[in-house]
């Protein structure tokens, strides 16, 4: 593998970065509704381009967005662990990844892939810093034979000032540039820049120790990176567009009947022009009348438009097929379809979804574990089990999804992961399960004083003294204590025991008491230790 300078590394990946977006700028056009007239002549352009420019029905933006609206990242799960990681959820939100993950996911479909940039947090005890990168400025290479290792990489852009700025990403170092001088190319830096170290943050040693630029390939294949969706259909939109074109010159010209007269006498002026006074006018109430008995009137039918609209059809219809869209995103209406049948529909849609997933799950899960070594944690770092968890992106009832549940629950299924089948996201699952232990906790207590077992005066003792130790060790902040106390038992009648006080002249304890007992029970069920109490009585 040959060995390159930082200066020929930027030289070389500077290269590659303008010429793939040469080819990559086209797709992002025809997103945008940015559309070439492919099959117009020049003879039509000189005619009819100036009257009607432009004219496109852009399914473009459909193809792209009907899978990304499917892709939503819920969370993340490490080694054998059941539920869902807390600490990596809480990267992703510190960073606004839920909307940066939709962006990204946005463009890698659209163009091919997308990146995310990691680096460590800005501040001692922040959160490390994950970023979504756009592929007109940012690119990775990677080791020859094997593309889940990166040999560099490289991000290129014009900052507010009209200066351009790049960075290469190396894993032992980072290197920074700017231009010599002010560029005027907008919001892309284009053609050849005179790059000088930036002298007020150089770059330095790579803390990471890999290269932190990840690529979201969208659905890679083995011999090539990631691949646009809309590459494969753009010669389907330009027909549509042609298509739009010729039904909108035919509505222009030819779409209202045209009349011809024979025999009939045009009056003229004395310099043989037609007068004006007497070009015959159409209304309702008007009636044309000739001297010649010989004049006749004939009529040219008006252009069946519909037959651009049966070609329009079936060219939106293969571009379906191709992208596997459900016939209610193109043509936009539901006509008598059954749950089934809808669901049936969008099968090929939810499959290409699916597809995603992988490639995309891969990079999230890397650009997390990288932002955990970037804080010092390398077990989760290092994890070699650790997936994405994905909203499912199949559209169903919540009737059908609760009766299957339910009909699951019989077979003694377990709660948690019912709920995940329902759709509630890990966080939800944990609220629900810290409810659910509550509920069976408060509820304790009214069991044991229905049943028929009623505690002597010893026991009814015993429960007073251990709420009067509970009193005294929260008073002084002793959460090690009170952890130590709960470890030893729960008694089930500390409402009985509480009531007594009353009559023993304690009501001012009374409130405080119930106070604390009340917040205690919410850890009822889980570990009980010094912190889980400071955090409740704290």
């Amino acid at each position: 593998m040959a060995e390159y300078t930082p200066e020929q590394w930027r030289d070389r990946l500077e290269k590659r970065l303008h010429d793939r977006w040469s080819s990559w700028a086209t797709y992002d056009a025809y997103y945008e509704g940015d559309h070439r007239l492919q099959f117009a002549t020049a003879r039509w352009n000189e005619t009819f381009g100036a009257k009607f420019g432009k004219i496109t029905d852009n399914f473009m933006p459909i193809v792209v967005d009907s899978t990304v609206e499917r892709l939503s990242v819920q969370g993340f799960r490490f080694g054998q662990e059941q539920e869902a990681d807390t600490d990596a959820w809480d990267i992703w939100q510190a960073n606004n990844l839920d909307s940066a993950a939709e962006m990204a996911h946005t463009e890698a479909v659209k163009l091919g892939e997308s990146y995310w940039l990691v680096e460590p947090p800005l501040e001692e005890g922040g959160a490390p810093r994950i970023t979504a990168e756009h592929p007109s400025q940012v690119i990775v290479a990677h080791v020859p034979g094997d593309r889940r290792r990166r040999m560099a990489g490289f991000k290129k852009w014009i900052g507010e000032d009209g200066y351009a700025y790049c960075v290469l990403y190396l894993p032992e170092a980072v290197y920074k540039w700017e231009s010599s001088k002010p560029l005027n190319d907008g919001g892309m830096v284009k053609g050849k820049v005179d790059w000088v170290v930036n002298d007020l943050n150089p770059g330095g040693r790579n803390p990471l120790g890999v290269v932190p630029v990840i690529p979201l390939p969208n659905s890679p294949s083995m011999l090539r990176g990631g691949a646009s969706d809309i590459a494969g259909v753009i010669d389907l939109q330009d027909a549509i567009n042609k298509i739009l074109s010729d039904m909108m010159i035919g509505s222009e010209y030819q779409a209202f009947p045209q009349r011809v007269l024979t025999g009939v006498e045009i009056p003229r002026d004395e310099n043989g022009q037609p007068l004006k006074a007497a070009a015959l006018k159409a209304a309702q109430d008007r009636v044309w009348t000739f001297a010649n008995d010989n004049a006749k009137v004939h009529e040219f039918s008006a252009a069946q438009l519909s037959n651009y609209i049966d070609a329009k059809n079936s060219l939106v219809s293969d571009l379906a097929a191709q992208t596997r869209l459900p016939p209610q995103y193109i043509k936009g209406e539901i006509t008598n379809a059954s749950a089934d049948a809808l669901k049936m529909a969008e099968t090929g849609l939810v499959s290409r979804t699916r597809r995603k997933m992988p490639a995309f799950g891969a990079a999230h899960v890397e650009a997390i574990q990288l932002a955990f070594l970037s804080v010092g944690d390398e077990a989760r770092a290092r994890e070699i089990v650790a997936q994405t968890i994905w909203v499912d992106p199949e559209s169903r009832s919540m009737a059908q999804v609760v009766d299957a549940a339910v009909k699951q629950k019989e077979l003694n299924v377990p709660d948690a992961v019912l709920w995940e089948k329902i759709g509630y996201s890990p966080q939800e699952i944990q609220r629900m399960e810290a409810l659910q232990a509550q509920s069976i906790f408060l509820q304790a207590p009214l069991e044991a004083a229905s049943s028929p077992q009623q505690p002597n005066g010893n026991d009814q003792g015993q429960i007073s003294e251990w709420l009067d130790e509970l009193l005294a060790l929260v008073r002084i902040g002793d959460y090690a204590g009170v952890a130590a106390l709960l470890a030893n038992g729960w008694p089930t009648q500390w409402d009985r025991a509480i009531d007594e006080m009353t009559y023993a002249g304690r009501e001012t304890d009374l409130e405080t008491l119930r106070q604390i007992v009340q917040a205690l029970r919410a850890i009822r069920q889980g570990p009980v230790t010094a912190e889980s109490v400071r955090q409740l009585l704290g």
